[in-house]
């Protein structure tokens, strides 16, 4: 079953998140991990965890080169047109970085753009280094869709708006400086409707991602070098050994936020990965950065699956899973000749089957076709063959074509001349419909054939008499009407008339 995957691979574990994609967004399906066998290549561990964890050539994964393999650099631009960000920055990058562009892949990340500028991220790989990873990563039958930068993976988890931020703010853990801000009285990250600075650090033996997120928006993004996995293992083990592993990440944290002016600092420190699990690391990183520390916790509405692993351990995998879900817009290295060519060889095979689908139904259709073209023929003959018994009957000759045989009916010397096209009722109401509304006369003697009609009665006046005749002449099927027979009744001033025409329709249709 097809699967869209984060696979956060550490030195020590192999940590997945898998989630479906729907109409209204997407929902988490399981959450896992496994730890890496301590003998063997890289590779070889890589190929074991992977097993483990069921991930096929049909998943959608994305997944994060290791923090040593790639450089990042920061730009800022004088101007917020993409398509002049993209002329530049290969000029910008070739002067930063000591190789040929030739030598490299590289892809960037608009950070922020405000006042007329940009601030944007390039992150670079060597070339080679980057064909043996996705070589290491094939010989593990995993082919990533998406090869990022693991900070911007962590990243997406606040453009989705699923990092919980005010979550767990009365029982953080605060320095005892008294300089330092309270949970009751410091300032909150949300204010005036506006979501403000905090820090996230996530990670574990021998790389931390460091995001800073201001108003909603992404302000720093670093990959920080920590220490190997066996000092970690211990610091989990013995809290004495937590400084030694985070002292090296506090000083490039510091560095990193003195840079940022006063209005970006960071009111609060969010931890994910394996940092959140150290004992003692919260309480150690609140004393030295003066700040509210609290494990990462995500949207309580995103509903984490039941799993060993905690939404902390999850973020990045959960991250990475995002980008494999959505690659547009995402720093992503699979390009050139590195590009990622499933979805093309995916859209050949649902091109193939659609064209297969296609033709069964122009066969189908065209089969229909023949079919109805065979029973129209049938009916044809038919209707041929009736039409001859008609016309022998009537013509004493076989005729096929009814226009022939109407013209040869309707003459003189065929049986059916005398035959009439309308009956006496139809010229009746045709009589009727042409009387006046307002000269309705009283009829007390009406004949009517299909050649002529005849009608006495009696009207209100003369002049309904005349009303009446220009309403009879009006129609062309009746013929020449004459001044009718018109006498005064006795005693009374009504009118009798009559009036005698021909109807002249009687071999086609009604007149109008």
């Amino acid at each position: 079953m097809h699967r869209i995957l984060g696979l956060d691979a550490s030195a020590t574990e192999l940590r997945l998140l898998a989630l479906q994609s729907g109409f209204r967004g997407f929902e988490l399906q399981e959450a896992r991990r496994v730890p890496l066998p301590l003998e063997g290549t890289a590779s070889e561990r890589f190929k074991a965890g992977a097993a483990q964890l069921g991930v096929t050539g049909e998943d959608s994964v994305a997944m994060a080169l290791p923090a040593h393999l790639v450089s990042s650099h920061v730009f800022t631009l004088p101007f917020t047109d993409n398509k002049r960000i993209e002329q530049v920055l290969p000029a910008e990058v070739e002067g930063a970085i000591p190789f040929d562009l030739s030598e490299v892949v590289w892809d960037f990340s608009v950070l922020s753009q405000a006042n007329g500028k940009s601030q944007v991220l390039v992150a670079v790989v060597k070339r080679d280094l980057l064909k043996d990873q996705l070589a290491s990563w094939h010989e593990a039958g995993i082919d990533p869709r998406v090869v990022t930068f693991a900070p911007l993976a962590m990243a997406a988890l606040n453009e989705r708006r699923l990092i919980d931020v005010a979550s767990g703010q009365t029982d953080v853990v605060q320095s005892e400086d008294p300089a330092a801000t309270t949970p009751d009285a410091g300032p909150s990250t949300v204010k005036d409707g506006k979501e403000q600075s905090f820090l996230v650090l996530e990670g574990g033996p021998e790389q931390v991602n460091l995001t800073l997120h201001h108003e909603g928006k992404l302000e720093l993004a670093r990959a920080l070098m920590t220490a190997e996995a066996s000092l970690w293992d211990a610091a989990l083990q013995d809290p004495a050994q937590v400084e030694t592993v985070l002292r090296p990440i506090l000083r490039d944290l510091k560095i990193s936020l003195r840079s940022r002016g006063a209005q970006a600092a960071p009111k609060r420190v969010l931890l994910g990965g394996v940092i959140a699990a150290l004992p003692g690391a919260a309480e150690l990183l609140s004393s030295e950065l003066n700040l509210p520390v609290a494990p990462l916790a995500l949207d309580p509405e995103l509903k984490f699956p039941e799993s060993e692993v905690a939404p902390p351990a999850a973020a990045l995998s959960l991250g990475l899973a995002l980008c494999a879900q959505q690659p547009r817009g995402h720093l992503n290295f699979r390009k050139g000749e590195f590009a990622f060519t499933k979805d093309a060889s995916k859209a050949r095979g649902q091109i193939v089957r659609v064209a297969i689908a296609a033709s069964v139904l122009l066969v189908l259709w065209l089969g229909s076709g023949i079919a109805r073209l065979s029973a129209l023929s049938s009916d044809a003959a038919a209707y041929d063959d009736a039409l001859c018994t008609a016309t022998k009957k009537i013509l004493n000759e076989c005729v096929t074509d009814y226009r022939q045989a109407l013209s040869r009916m309707q003459g003189g010397g065929s049986k059916a001349a005398g035959i009439p096209r309308v009956s006496g009722s139809e010229v009746l109401a045709e009589v009727l419909s042409h009387m006046p509304e307002n000269a309705q006369p009283l009829l007390e003697d009406l004949e009517v054939t299909t050649a002529s009609v005849r009608i006495k009665g009696v009207a209100e006046s003369f002049g309904q008499v005349d009303q009446i005749i220009a309403g009879l002449k009006g129609d062309k099927c009746f013929g020449d009407i004459k001044q009718p027979r018109v006498e005064k009744q006795r005693d009374s001033t009504k009118v009798q008339f009559a009036i005698d025409f021909a109807y002249t329709c009687a071999g086609e249709g009604g007149g109008a």
